[in-house]
């Protein structure tokens, strides 16, 4: 009676501990206090190609013209490990009439800073400005 009650318990145990790993990580970016209202989050994961895929979500995030007046989009950057590399623009992150965004994107980087920064333009090859919000992001 005894071993089986413990071995059902192992069983839970174990099992809660598989789907707790299984599936994609959530973190919570820090705001820079240009943007304190800001609430973002980053939910990581890999897809079937080995690939490290990430869901930005952010909310209560200004308008870009309000946070530095030459701006007029938010760009998603990330940067690798390798100091040497410079940052990869990923793409510019939308924010609707609610102050709602989110963007969505794949890399081969297994570990990486993920930021965003406010911009002229969504096209730029480096960052113009300070990371508005910022996370270490690891795969593995």
């Amino acid at each position: 009676m005894k071993s089986s009650r413990l071995a059902i318990a192992i069983l839970i145990v174990t099992g809660l501990a598989a789907a707790s790993c299984a599936g994609p990580k959530e973190t919570a970016l820090i705001s820079n206090s240009t943007i304190p209202a800001a609430e973002s989050s980053v939910k990581v994961g890999t897809n079937e190609n080995g690939n490290t895929t990430f869901d930005l979500t952010v909310k209560h995030l200004a308008l870009p013209q309000r946070v530095d007046p030459q701006a007029t989009v938010y760009v998603v950057w990330l940067r690798g490990s390798d100091t040497a590399l410079r940052s990869q623009n990923m793409g510019a992150l939308k924010v609707d009439d609610n102050l709602n965004g989110s963007y969505s994107g794949v890399t081969p980087l297994r570990e990486f800073e993920l930021f965003v920064t406010a911009e002229a333009s969504a096209t730029g090859t480096s960052p113009s400005g300070p990371a508005l919000l910022h996370t270490n992001v690891s795969a593995k």
